[in-house]
């Protein structure tokens, strides 16, 4: 940041230096800076303002100012009316504010305008699931795959799926190259190991519940999932245990809140 700060300095007229200073100030999460950033980086280096653009909008998502990021995301497409990626993003805004028919003709725009792209066919995946259209969803997430084998997202997405279908075999597979991508991926291992209790396969559930809350010692979700495994094999101090912890953590997971909740209420 010194270095960014120093070269506008220098030459305030140089504009990728302003576009990269706000990028900086993304990239550590100051939202509030990199949108101004940004904002300045439109004006001072046009040549790159559909790529300031679609950063400030994700500034703005960030900060859950959904409107205002909208109106970024559409500014780009106007840009560049032949780019998937302001159509991907503006599909997740859709997404999160229950509009999921608006998303889904977002994620559409996307594959029809990039269809080799792996980020339009994961959108319209991620849609099609809530739509509950698995099959279809699992279709997309086979094109993201082969498109692009190391999209570890797409491997969880489609995991998941499978459990959903009862397939807990390709969801375990899916779940395993998820994890080699990615070893450090905590719900990774909360997942997988919901689908080994489901299969009755209790050891290795918990030895993956162990690793996912040794990762992140804060998963409530993950600490929620043991304490249920430990009430199944009889093991009440230890599901006493967990489920205190969740209700210790600040308020986080409401699903894992009630769980515990609950949980306590059965061991008493």
């Amino acid at each position: 940041m010194a270095d960014y700060n120093e070269a506008i300095r220098l030459d305030p007229g140089y504009g990728p230096s302003y576009t990269s200073r706000a990028l900086e100030y993304f990239n550590q999460r100051e939202f509030d800076l990199a949108i101004g950033a940004f904002t300045e980086a439109i004006e001072r280096n046009p040549k790159q303002a559909y790529f300031a653009l679609i950063k400030r909008g994700e500034a703005y998502a960030a900060k859950r100012d959904s409107d205002h990021a909208v109106t970024d995301y559409n500014e780009a497409t106007r840009r560049n009316p032949a780019a998937a990626w302001p159509y991907e993003l503006r599909s997740t805004v859709h997404f999160n504010k229950g509009e999921i028919d608006e998303a889904l003709d977002d994620c559409n725009t996307a594959v029809r305008l990039e269809p080799g792209s792996a980020g339009g066919h994961y959108c319209r995946a991620i849609v099609l699931l809530k739509k509950d259209d698995t099959d279809n969803a699992i279709r997309e997430l086979d094109d993201v795959t082969r498109i692009m084998p190391s999209f570890e997202r797409a491997y969880l997405a489609r995991a998941l799926a499978w459990h959903e279908k009862g397939d807990d075999q390709r969801a375990i597979a899916d779940f395993d190259e998820a994890i080699r991508l990615r070893p450090g991926n905590s719900t990774a291992y909360n997942n997988r190991a919901s689908a080994f209790r489901d299969m009755g396969e209790n050891d290795r559930a918990l030895a993956d519940y162990n690793e996912a809350i040794r990762l992140d010692p804060n998963n409530q979700v993950a600490l929620a999932n043991r304490g249920i495994l430990y009430m199944k094999l009889s093991d009440a101090r230890h599901a006493r245990a967990d489920f205190n912890s969740v209700l210790a953590l600040p308020p986080g997971d409401q699903w894992a809140a009630d769980t515990a909740r609950e949980g306590l209420g059965f061991l008493k």
